[in-house]
């Protein structure tokens, strides 16, 4: 039991009674200045628990404080007598073991054992962590090396998926560095306008391109996906991959999640009608982060559709497979209360269940291009599948669309043998290489009267 005095000083959390960081530190900083066998390789495990300001959201911070003593004791239970266990953070706690003897063993013990639920006040929580571990003396040498090599590698798990374990290599480091050049470079592009960010419809490095879906069966130009693209004043043109993640790991994937809505819809309202006469749709990404932060995204999609000249019912929502598989139906529901259209992307990926495609009122489903460029090699394909073999894998998708009275969309065509399968397979839409590139804002009118004017059937044989 902890007493007054540790508390006080700040050596021991009152919380879990386990030691906070800065004893922690001390105790590892002695054990290391008194290493008498570096073959022993002391270990730092760190120890963070996946996402858990969600715990605290949704069943609040006394529910939240419950979980976290109840990790604090299965920690302290599996590490063994000869660690040191400290809660260093909110939600992040550190093992400090005398040798390296088994460190694997006992962190995949620690990751089962954290991943147990936890029935508290009422609620079944269930929770992942991610570890990081540091070895002395080639980790660091000193209690502050070893953490910091140890929250580099812990980092590195969290970016590979979490719910892992990632022993620290030097490789790491120099990914840290890219990592915090990009997020400081990520802030400063950001802050440049921050003023503007509620009103202005240009930021001095993004930009929106637009790449156009088709009708397979007509050949029409039906609408366009809006794709951020990110101007890096030294490192060229940025894709999403390359940025959103990083932008939702510091907090600033709303303040731009709500920018692209506003300058995608802005654009939209601009775009000339194709010859066929029907409005164009405009289909705009968000990220599983946006998705769990759903009131701010609901009040972002609600201001963006203030703007004159979009209807909602011209705007269309993308979530991926996995999103919509851990998302709760109220945001869904509360996107398509305001008329907007929900569309699943990249479907075939993930671990979505066919009853909750249909509970969620799809408009749009989009087949992972991964299913398409297996046809020829494309795109980095391992290695081409003959066209009947992926028109099998295809067609229950297809399929499902029709089933459901909702159209599909082929994502990734590339040439005129995939649209061909893709035809063949029952799919009505089509987005790729193809048709076009993604595009600018100033150059979606030229894009528009070509495509009025290309072959109504992109090389699909009849």
């Amino acid at each position: 039991m902890a007493n007054v005095a540790d508390i006080e000083s700040g050596m021991i959390d009152p919380l879990t009674g386990l030691l906070q960081r800065r004893g922690f530190r001390s105790i590892v900083a002695d054990r290391l200045a008194g290493l008498a066998a570096p073959e022993a390789r002391p270990t730092l495990l760190l120890l963070d628990l996946d996402r858990f300001k969600t715990v605290n959201d949704s069943a609040g911070h006394d529910t939240g404080d419950a979980v976290l003593q109840r990790v604090a004791h299965r920690i302290r239970r599996a590490a063994g007598p000869d660690a040191t266990v400290a809660r260093t953070s909110g939600d992040e706690f550190a093992v400090f073991l005398p040798t390296g003897d088994g460190v694997g063993a006992l962190a995949d013990k620690l990751l089962e054992l954290v991943g147990h639920p936890y029935a508290v006040n009422g609620h079944a929580i269930t929770i992942s962590g991610s570890i990081g571990i540091a070895q002395a003396p080639g980790d660091g040498i000193d209690a502050d090396a070893l953490l910091r090599s140890a929250a580099i590698a812990l980092h590195q798990a969290e970016l590979e998926g979490r719910n892992r374990q990632r022993k620290f290599e030097p490789s790491m480091q120099d990914r840290a560095r890219l990592r915090l050049a990009l997020e400081t470079d990520l802030r400063a592009a950001l802050a440049l306008q921050q003023v503007k960010l509620r009103e202005a419809l240009t930021l001095d490095q993004f930009a929106v391109h637009y790449q156009p879906i088709v009708d397979l069966a007509t050949g029409q130009l039906t609408g366009f996906e809006a794709l951020l693209r990110w101007q890096h004043p030294t490192r060229g043109t940025l894709n999403p991959d390359g940025f959103i993640p990083l932008a939702e790991s510091i907090g600033l994937i709303g303040a731009l999640g709500s920018w692209i809505l506003r300058r995608a819809r802005h654009d939209a309202a601009r775009w000339p009608l194709p010859a066929h006469g029907t409005p164009l749709q405009l289909s705009v990404n968000v990220s599983p982060l946006q998705l769990r932060e759903g009131p701010a995204l609901i009040a972002g999609i609600t201001e963006a559709l203030q703007g004159a000249g979009l209807p909602a019912q011209r705007l269309e929502i993308e979530i991926t497979e996995n999103a919509m598989a851990e998302q709760g139906a109220s945001v869904l529901a509360d996107i398509h209360r305001l008329g907007v259209r929900l569309a699943i992307d990249d479907f075939g990926t993930g671990y979505s269940s066919l009853s909750r495609l249909a509970q969620f009122s799809f408009d749009r489903i989009k087949i992972d291009r991964s299913f398409v460029q297996v046809v020829g090699g494309t795109a980095g394909s391992a290695r081409p599948v003959a066209p009947s073999n992926a028109a099998w894998m295809i067609r229950p998708i297809a399929a499902l669309g029709t089933g459901l009275g909702i159209s599909t969309v082929a994502e990734g065509v590339e040439t005129a043998a995939q649209a061909s399968l893709v035809w063949e397979a029952g799919v009505t839409e089509m987005q790729g290489y193809l048709v076009s590139t993604p595009v600018p804002a100033d150059a979606v009118p030229a894009l528009i009267a070509r495509l009025d004017q290309a072959s109504p059937y992109w090389g699909v044989r009849r």
